[in-house]
C-alpha cells in the first residue's frame, strides 16, 4: 500500500522543489533588475554614486548573485561593473580605490570562469587591469579576447579603444593595431560613436592616433573637425 503511495509523493516533493526554485529565480530577477536599474541611472549622470545608493545596489546584485541556483555569467558580470563604479572617478592606480577595483577584478573573473565567451566581461576586465595600472599577460588576453569575440559589437569597440588610447605608452605594436582598428569600426558605426570617440582622443590626448586609424572619406563623412588638414 505505501509503495502505491510513492510516486505521488515523488511528484508532490518534486513540484515542491520546482516552485521553490522558481522562487528564487523571481526573487534573483527582481534584484538583477534593480541592480541593473542603478548602473544605468549612474551611467546617464557619468558620476560616482552615492554610498547610499551604491550599497543598496550592490546589495540587490550579491543577492541576485546568490539566489539564482548556478553561477551566472551575467550576474556576476553585473556585480564586477557595481564595483567598477564606485570610484572610478579615482585617478589610475589610486591607492583609496584599491578594494573595490581588486574586487572588480575578481568578480570579472569569475563573470569570465563562468561565461568565456562574453566579450563585454573581457573588455571589462581589461579596463580594470588598466585602472589598476597592471600592463602583465592577463591585460594582454583580455583586450585580445574581447577583440576576437566582438569584433562588430559596437560597445566592446568603444571601450577598447577607450582603454589602447589610454593604455597607448604601454602597448605593443599588436596591441596598438587591434586599437586603430577597434576606433575605425567605433567611427564607422556612426555619428554618435564617432563624437564620443573623439572625445576620448581628445581626453587621452590621442587625436593623432585617432585620425591616422580612419581614411579621409570617414573624416570627413564623420565631421572630425580635428582630423581635417
Amino acid at each position: 500500500m505505501i509503495m502505491q503511495h510513492v510516486p505521488v509523493l515523488l511528484l508532490i516533493l518534486f513540484s515542491f522543489v520546482l516552485m521553490v526554485m522558481g522562487a528564487y529565480m523571481l526573487l534573483a530577477g527582481i534584484a538583477s533588475y534593480q541592480a541593473e536599474a542603478f548602473i544605468s541611472s549612474w551611467d546617464k549622470r557619468g558620476r560616482e554614486p552615492s554610498v547610499v545608493a551604491w550599497e543598496i545596489a550592490h546589495n540587490a546584485a550579491q543577492r541576485a548573485i546568490r539566489l539564482y541556483p548556478v553561477a551566472d555569467g551575467d550576474r556576476l558580470d553585473r556585480l564586477g561593473r557595481i564595483y567598477s563604479w564606485k570610484q572610478f572617478r579615482q585617478p589610475y592606480a589610486a591607492p583609496a580605490a584599491q578594494h573595490s577595483r581588486r574586487a572588480a577584478l575578481e568578480t570579472y573573473r569569475a563573470a569570465i570562469a563562468a561565461r568565456p565567451s562574453w566579450p563585454y566581461t573581457w573588455a571589462r576586465l581589461a579596463h580594470s587591469k588598466l585602472y589598476l595600472q597592471e600592463f602583465d599577460s592577463e591585460f594582454e588576453q583580455a583586450m585580445a579576447q574581447a577583440f576576437r569575440l566582438g569584433p562588430w559589437r559596437i560597445g566592446v569597440n568603444l571601450e577598447l579603444a577607450e582603454i589602447g588610447f589610454d593604455a597607448w605608452p604601454q602597448l605593443n605594436e599588436a596591441q596598438r593595431q587591434a586599437t586603430r582598428e577597434s576606433a575605425r569600426r567605433s567611427a564607422a558605426f556612426g555619428n554618435a560613436e564617432a563624437q564620443h570617440l573623439l572625445e576620448i582622443a581628445q581626453r587621452t590626448g590621442r587625436i593623432r592616433v585617432l585620425c591616422e586609424s580612419l581614411s579621409h572619406e570617414l573624416i570627413s563623412m564623420r565631421k572630425l573637425v580635428p582630423c581635417v588638414h
